[in-house]
């Protein structure tokens, strides 16, 4: 039974030229495949200290191993790269990966027969890179520079064909607007933290992707029984008619706790931003390729100044907590805004809106002046929002301090990030949730403990929260972990609760290398939908190499340890990973003052009880906790000892 083969393609944009290899037996067994691989690569040919915009920084895209297949919630695909967000003051940049799903782009990228597919160098001209099968061509682009995300994703349908994937920049990825992503298949953002302004340094506006090879598997049968079973699992989810409805507007009832300001009262929010004014607007739901639960909406605005306005995608969240933040009521103009961003510009709309803020509350407060923003008055009102949008994109005055993220804040008008209000400061990067309306879950320790911090993290069943700790612990043993490890985790401790939150984040983290390099969705393995042995039984008959559940997070821990090795190269140790100074101040709300607890509410996480969970956290890891990197020791455990940090440097040169 033969493993199948997989390609690493490479594309230099500077020269044109393409060259093909494939990935060794090896490499698959010690890194499963998909973004595991696709860290190796990094490892061994992204240069150490390369400036993100430079030509020798990479773009790796990895569709998940599972991608094209019949098991359900398996669309993923990861972009490795050097983000061009600053994460010090002292100007350093992070390695980082960047998930999402997509209608057609994974599939169509394993299915072409690019299961790794590395792009270097800058073309000389505005291009986008054509792939058929093995046919890659450079095409230019010339017309579609300038041209917002969707008029382009419609012009490379039309001329590539109606299920070609696609991945797009906008605007702002092409003014090399630091926070700037790109959009797959319309509806799915990529790449918080600038992986559109990497696209755009490149002169790279748009990748088009179209295969006709068939999947292959070592054991078909197995995996299409297994696969099919699944398939029946989710759908006698009790919760999947109510998500086919209203797509991620469905965890309202979560996230209008878990991502709460605390500015509004939680009643005149829901009022504002709630399930009646979402099913207003919802058209259609529309699922990734391989979902049968859906999550991605069409949505067209009905009343107000903009009427009849269609977009795609899923704004809700972003709208609700956004328009919170900056004091826009009327929900028909944020969701304008998110798809301005989605259609056009390609805008991160988080960061964007919380960089606004911060720059309107220093305004408020006498911290910033007229002078400073170029003669722009900050006022909390949609137009001026809706302005400093533009010229963030365009990067035109004011806005092209904004574009270049929080620490030119910081450097140029001495205003420190840790000061604002909201969410979270870590890496050069704010947090999408706020551990103080959240509490301190793996989640929301991952925003600060992993390479890059970003929306995905490690999801788990942690996110809501109403758990029990059975239920927390059900989903722990379906990794397959040893019984000491699982009692470690599940030790209460008087500054973690009854759960130890920092042993309990490293093996969730692992777990999530694994789904990223699977391919899976962490809607389907936080709803308790898949688990760690379902993905093992599907590996096996994937790849035709048995393994259990607790082989393939040892397999996940490996990867970790490769993303972190690659950063520390470029000096990030614990001393980067900064528990975030307004989760200790509590937040004052209509609802009365929120303050970070642990998951239960049995205790308030003071600094002290944050710095015993972070030390908890390396231990678990087998790490050097006082500097947060990996021993030799641990290297050698894992096989790892050719990627120490002198060895990283050495082979990238």
């Amino acid at each position: 039974m033969l493993r199948p083969k997989h390609w690493t393609v490479h594309v230099d944009l500077s020269s044109g030229k393409v060259t093909r290899e494939i990935v060794a037996e090896q490499t698959e067994q010690t890194l499963i495949g998909g973004s595991g691989v696709g860290w190796k690569l990094a490892a061994e040919r992204l240069p150490a200290g390369v400036d993100p915009f430079a030509p020798d920084n990479l773009i790796i895209i990895n569709p998940g191993l599972f991608v094209g297949t019949l098991t359900p919630g398996t669309p993923k695909t990861t972009v490795i790269t050097k983000y061009p967000t600053f994460a010090s003051e002292d100007g350093r940049f992070y390695v980082g990966a960047s998930t999402c799903g997509g209608r057609f782009f994974g599939i169509a990228l394993n299915q072409a027969g690019c299961q790794h597919l590395i792009i270097s160098g800058k073309a000389p001209s505005p291009v986008y890179l054509r792939i058929r099968d093995d046919s890659i061509q450079l095409v230019d682009a010339e017309d579609l520079w300038g041209q917002g995300i969707q008029h382009v994703t419609n012009q490379l349908v039309r001329r590539e064909g109606p299920e070609t994937g696609t991945m797009v920049i906008g605007t702002a990825g092409e003014n090399l607007v630091r926070n700037s992503l790109c959009i797959v298949d319309k509806f799915n953002s990529l790449g918080r933290g600038g992986i559109g302004a990497v696209m755009g340094s490149k002169n790279l506006k748009a990748i088009a992707v179209n295969g006709t090879r068939d999947i292959e598997l070592a054991r078909p049968l197995a995996y299409f029984d297994f696969a099919q079973e699944l398939r029946k699992r989710v759908y006698a989810w009790p919760r999947r008619e109510h998500w086919i409805k209203l797509g991620l507007a469905a965890g309202w009832d979560t996230f209008k706790h878990t991502q709460y300001p605390g500015i509004w009262a939680k009643d005149e929010w829901d009022e504002l931003y709630g399930e009646k004014t979402r099913l207003e607007t919802v058209e259609e739901v529309i699922a990734c390729n391989s979902c049968i639960v859906s999550c991605r909406l069409k949505w067209q605005i009905k009343g107000g100044e903009f009427d009849g306005e269609i977009g795609f995608g899923s704004p809700f969240s972003k709208s609700a907590t956004s328009g919170m933040l900056l004091g826009v009521k009327d929900f028909r103009k944020m969701i304008h805004l998110v798809a301005d961003a989605n259609a056009n510009t390609g805008l991160d709309f988080y960061t964007t809106t919380r960089i606004i803020d911060f720059a309107t509350l220093m305004y408020e407060m006498g911290n910033l002046s007229k002078e400073d923003t170029g003669g722009l008055e900050l006022r909390r009102d949609y137009d001026t929002y809706h302005k400093l949008y533009d010229m963030m994109a365009k990067r035109e005055g004011f806005g092209a301090v904004l574009a270049d993220g929080w620490f030119r804040l910081k450097n140029e008008f001495d205003l420190d990030p840790q000061d604002y209000r909201y969410s979270g400061f870590c890496k050069g990067m704010d947090f999408i949730y706020d551990a103080r309306p959240s509490n301190l879950h793996p989640l929301m320790m991952s925003f600060f403990t992993r390479p890059r911090p970003h929306h995905g993290g490690s999801h788990t069943r942690t996110n809501s929260r109403n758990k029990t700790l059975e239920e927390i612990r059900e989903q722990v043993e379906a990794w397959g972990l040893p019984q000491k490890t699982i009692d470690r985790i599940f030790t209460e401790t008087p500054y973690s609760g009854k759960f130890n939150v920092g042993r309990y984040t490293k093996h969730m983290e692992d777990m999530m290398r694994v789904k990223n390099s699977l391919g899976l969705c962490s809607i389907f393995s936080y709803q308790g939908l898949i688990f760690g042995n379902d993905l093992a039984q599907l590996y096996s008959a994937a790849s035709g190499e048995d393994l259990t559940a607790g082989e393939m997070i040892q397999r996940g821990e490996r990867i970790s340890n490769l993303a972190k090795l690659i950063n520390a190269r470029d000096g990030f140790t614990r001393k980067d990973d900064r528990v975030p100074e307004i989760w200790f101040k509590p937040m004052d709300s209509p609802e009365g003052k929120i303050e970070t607890r642990d998951y239960f509410n049995t205790k308030v996480i003071g600094k002290e009880d944050a710095e015993k969970i972070l030390d908890d956290y390396y231990d678990e890891r087998g790490w050097d906790v006082e500097h947060g990197i990996p021993t030799p020791e641990k290297l050698e455990a894992l096989g790892l000892e050719a990627f120490s940090t002198d060895a990283l440097v050495k082979t990238a040169g």
